[in-house]
């Protein structure tokens, strides 16, 4: 437990015995109660590193929150999802010139003035640096899903970037160094030009960025800390300082929120319900590019049968779990598109909630009760085991239930947790997904500002976590990120939809609308469909 958890448990405990008001005097882990020139959050996991060229796929975007305050992308997605240019002057489109006619060249124009937290300007010669250490095979990145798409890269004058692709490519302008699935910023060249190995350097622990704040301090499994960057090109930041806690308990989150001693945090629909009544709280309600599900690891037997994942999903009242758990909060969803996305098929359904259907595929498929009630096939029990991670509340209630469901269909599953940050590993450092160390999972896809899925369904994509491979999928996701009609894109991927709905690799469980809640006085707080941070420049506080 760390001192900021420590403190939550005070709180909480006061609160019980004599009111919210006396435990406000309680002193906070940097001392003092007043932070009226600062914003405090929680993040539920200690970041990996904070060199965002190695930030990991962690389930709620920890290290890529942290990132977002100290970096600028080329575009950033404002909270009605529009595009907005941030590092470049425009957009890149045919129209302007930054496209060419056959979509092969992008040209990005840098603003001027944009200076890293040491002094220097942002230049072209980042922007290239950047793109070779993203390439670099020796670099251990999360995803080169684009960036391997790049032919060549080069800077006419140190303002303007243009970027060949070695083939058209739709998704180009929603990636690079934007919001795509693997989310990259550009790093500072004069920095890290001459490291010999990127991965250790000491930049991910303290990172110079160009963005409105400055990183500060990392206390190491405690807190992050940042101040407002003075030379921020649109304008020192109103709020003064930024604290990043590390708090990994839900329930200790929700204390420090009715205490106040955070000025804003995700919660979840449940938690919701137990603030009603709190006119010094006050909440977004945000439509995420993000799916939920239970994706299944189709190597493993039984799981290799599409007759067995078909009966799994039948055996998920996934209706019934967005009312009870999320209170429709977190609407069912079927496709790896969200709701909100162009792309989506809606006539697209996974096998519905049918009990009977499952029984009787699992016993055509050969897992036949036994007098006790359970499945087994030639003496092996179906005893699957499920991996959930515990900061999530909706995750681990929603364990419980599907739990509970599949043993009325006779199968045993088994509840491991994984911590966040160790679900989501790579595969060299003993990731559960990345490894494989599992049959079924709890795990969140962020979906990048453009429709491509590529990362999820083709035979080596980076988040395919489903070990699935279907090469006519993998010939529709080629052709969906090549053409240039958004009709035809949606028709392509309409087809993949209905072929994921098939071999049911992964069972959809929601596409969530986040919750968060922020205290009366906080303004400017708009989170988008990405990132809660994105705007920290535009946050203010009044007394």
């Amino acid at each position: 437990m760390n001192a900021f958890e420590r403190i939550a448990r005070t709180l909480l405990a006061c609160a019980i015995a004599s009111g919210v008001a006396a435990c406000s005097r309680i002193a906070s882990p940097s001392g003092g109660t007043a932070h009226a020139d600062g914003v405090r959050f929680t993040v539920t996991s200690d970041p990996g590193t904070l060199d965002p060229l190695f930030a990991h796929a962690d389930a709620n975007g920890v290290e890529a929150q942290l990132a977002r305050l100290a970096f600028e992308p080329f575009v950033d997605i404002d909270e009605r999802g529009q595009p907005i240019p941030i590092l470049i002057e425009s957009i890149p489109t045919k129209t302007n010139g930054g496209i060419s006619s056959d979509g092969l060249t992008l040209t990005y124009h840098l603003r001027h003035g944009v200076r890293w937290h040491d002094g220097p300007e942002v230049t072209a010669a980042d922007v290239l640096f950047t793109l070779r250490a993203i390439r670099d095979d020796r670099n251990p990145i999360r995803s080169r899903a684009g960036y391997d798409r790049i032919a060549k890269a080069t800077s006419p004058d140190p303002y303007t970037v243009i970027v060949q692709l070695k083939a058209p490519w739709a998704p180009a302008v929603a990636t690079l160094f934007s919001y795509g699935t693997a989310p990259q910023y550009v790093l500072p060249a004069h920095l890290l030009g001459k490291e010999p190995d990127l991965a250790k350097s000491a930049f991910g622990a303290h990172p110079i960025g160009n963005g409105p704040y400055r990183f500060v301090a990392w206390q190491r499994g405690e807190s992050v800390r940042y101040e407002a960057n003075p030379s921020y090109w649109r304008g020192a930041p109103k709020i003064a300082k930024i604290e990043a806690h590390i708090v990994s308990d839900p329930g200790t989150n929700l204390t420090l929120l009715r205490t106040g001693e955070v000025d804003w945090n995700l919660i979840a629909p449940i938690q919701q319900q137990t603030l009603v009544g709190r006119t010094d709280l006050h909440y977004r309600y945000v439509p995420l590019a993000v799916v939920f599900g239970i994706t299944i690891n189709t190597t493993h037997p039984p799981f290799d049968d599409v007759r067995v994942r078909r009966a799994l999903a039948a055996s998920i009242d996934r209706a019934g779990i967005s009312k009870k758990i999320t209170y429709g909060r977190y609407p069912v969803i079927d496709t790896a598109q969200p709701l909100s996305s162009w792309a989506r098929d809606p006539l697209v359904k996974l096998p519905a909630y049918d009990p009977r259907a499952a029984d009787a595929l699992l016993d055509v498929a050969g897992w036949r009760r036994g007098a006790d009630g359970m499945r087994a096939k030639n003496g092996k029990p179906l005893s699957p085991s499920y991996v959930q991670f515990p900061e999530s509340t909706t995750g681990v209630r929603a364990a419980t239930v599907i739990q509970a469901e599949l043993k009325l269909r006779g199968i045993a599953m088994s509840i491991r947790s994984v911590p966040n940050a160790q679900l989501f590993l790579p595969k060299s450092q003993g990731g559960t997904l990345a490894t494989g160390a599992y049959d079924l999972a709890y795990v969140p896809w962020p979906m990048g500002a453009d429709p491509d899925d590529s990362f999820m369904f083709t035979c080596d994509g980076a988040a395919n976590y489903m070990r699935y491979c279907n090469r006519t999928v993998d010939a529709l996701e080629k052709r969906a990120v090549a053409a240039s009609s958004p009709d035809e894109r949606k028709s392509l991927y309409a087809k993949i939809e209905r072929q994921i709905a098939s071999d049911v690799p992964v069972v959809y469980l929601f596409n969530p609308s986040y919750i968060y809640a922020y205290r009366d006085g906080l303004g400017g707080f708009w989170p988008n469909a990405f990132s809660p941070t994105w705007n920290a420049v535009d946050w203010n506080k009044r007394p």
